[in-house]
């Protein structure tokens, strides 16, 4: 796991180049060759993920973005982070992001290993764990250096949002994991849309949102909740075309 998580870290700083901000956690990231492709709010859905990277084609030319929560819920999440690692670690151009459920594990792992394990335990991801109740040592790293946000030339990836009513929205990044709501400002934003994850949005909301050109896309339509109507499907927004590439969530059944 360690040797993974080493050469897929490496790989995603090379991919990143310098900041854009003065923490470090922020990256414009230029277009390449290919694709660029979004998909957010996995939350442990290993098999689900395989099979919509399946439908997806990828390849070394593609940009793929993922905007955080990666882990949690669905019953996966170590796998659905050891892929990651593993696309990275072969050359693809893998854009991970920080979501507020990695935040909470590097809280509680800093902070209070009970709660840690009471919260590992009840987000269906103990197996992020070793014996001794700590993150696993790789996970950590990577999560700590997962950034908060993406610039492209036409838009901002983000886990959940901006806190608008702020002068500099960009400054703060607890918003950019928590928020819940917030408007759109042409000036703020560089005129560019803003594609987030974090609170689902039923399927016919988010087509909607794309067909007239949102400013404001989720892209979150709840895969682990499979269960609703509307909601239960991962999906990956082609940037570029406008195109969804869906998945519905199969992480009910066995590992194959």
């Amino acid at each position: 796991m360690q040797e993974a998580a080493q050469l897929a870290t490496a790989n995603l700083n090379s991919l990143l180049g310098p900041p854009i901000d003065s923490r470090g956690k922020a990256f414009f990231i230029k277009k390449s060759a290919g694709r660029r492709l979004a998909i957010s709010d996995i939350h442990g859905c290993y098999q689900t993920f395989n099979k919509l990277l399946q439908k997806i084609e990828l390849t070394r030319d593609d940009q793929l973005f993922i905007l955080g929560d990666i882990i949690d819920r669905g019953p996966y999440s170590l796998m659905v982070v050891q892929r990651i690692w593993k696309l990275l670690g072969d050359g693809f151009q893998v854009y991970p992001l920080r979501g507020n459920h990695e935040q909470l594990f590097l809280n509680y792992n800093r902070e209070n290993w009970r709660r840690l394990h009471l919260f590992a335990e009840r987000q269906n991801a103990g197996h992020l764990l070793k014996n001794d109740g700590e993150l696993f040592p790789s996970v950590d790293h990577f999560f700590g250096i997962l950034p908060f946000y993406y610039e492209t030339e036409k838009a901002f990836l983000v886990h959940a949002g901006f806190d608008t009513a702020q002068k500099s929205p960009l400054n703060f990044w607890k918003d950019m994991i928590w928020i819940r709501e917030f408007r759109y400002d042409e000036k703020k934003y560089k005129n560019k849309q803003i594609i987030h994850g974090h609170v689902p949005v039923e399927y016919s909301a988010i087509k909607n949102s794309i067909q007239i050109g949102a400013r404001n896309i989720c892209i979150d339509n709840a895969c682990v909740r499979a269960e609703f109507p509307g909601f239960g499907r991962l999906i990956c927004l082609d940037m570029d075309s406008g195109d969804l590439i869906v998945q519905k969530n199969v992480d009910s059944m066995p590992v194959t």
